[in-house]
């Protein structure tokens, strides 16, 4: 299945500053997060590294520097995530994407390699598609789910989210910011819905 973005907005996201992309991926996990907190809440699993991880990258936002060992972080992340395998359910494919966003920024973050920015938008993508597909109640795969996949209105919001959010991100100075410019993104964070929320 083809990305949400098109090729020009995905290499418009990739010409940016570091902190920028740090920010877009930030933005793309508090829009994921709510269903990974659900899964840990639900099935009693400790949801704090994951809240600690979000912690962390604002603060790496707003400080730029951080005594923080990213690729710890990274695999504290990565052993805290939940096993889909384990549980077998869509909440749990769900959770398990969104924790794998949250060791790419911390990658991204260890390493600077775009590799981990266009995998977090994977796995968005691959949420969205599982939910379109449950949804649909498939059980053999065709082409013509994924043109039902990319209409789906949930799919549309997403890929506006980060169109619009590559825009933003292209209009802001480079860092350092200005106190107002993380007020700015904290409030962005704020008003987008959750990934799996009907427009």
């Amino acid at each position: 299945m083809s990305k949400f973005m098109s090729e020009e907005n995905i290499a418009r996201l990739l010409s940016l500053s570091a902190k920028k992309k740090v920010a877009f991926a930030v933005l793309l996990y508090e829009r994921m997060i709510p269903e990974l907190r659900s899964f840990c809440i639900d099935e009693s699993l400790d949801f704090s590294c994951f809240q600690t991880a979000r912690e962390e990258f604002w603060r790496s936002l707003v400080d730029g520097d951080s005594s923080i060992s990213w690729a710890q972080l990274r695999e504290d992340i990565v052993n805290a995530t939940p096993d889909s395998e384990d549980f077998g359910s869509l909440a749990a494919s769900f959770a398990l994407s969104a924790a794998l966003v949250a060791a790419d920024v911390a990658g991204f973050l260890a390493d600077g390699q775009d590799d981990h920015i266009v995998e977090a938008m994977g796995y968005a993508q691959d949420s969205l598609s599982a939910y379109v597909i449950n949804e649909m109640g498939a059980v053999v795969y065709d082409r013509t789910i994924d043109d039902f996949v990319k209409v789906h209105p949930l799919v549309w919001k997403e890929k506006r989210a980060e169109e619009e959010d590559v825009a933003f991100l292209s209009t802001m100075q480079d860092a350092p910011w200005p106190a107002n410019i993380f007020s700015m993104l904290q409030r962005r964070a704020e008003t987008q819905r959750s990934l799996l929320d009907n427009p």
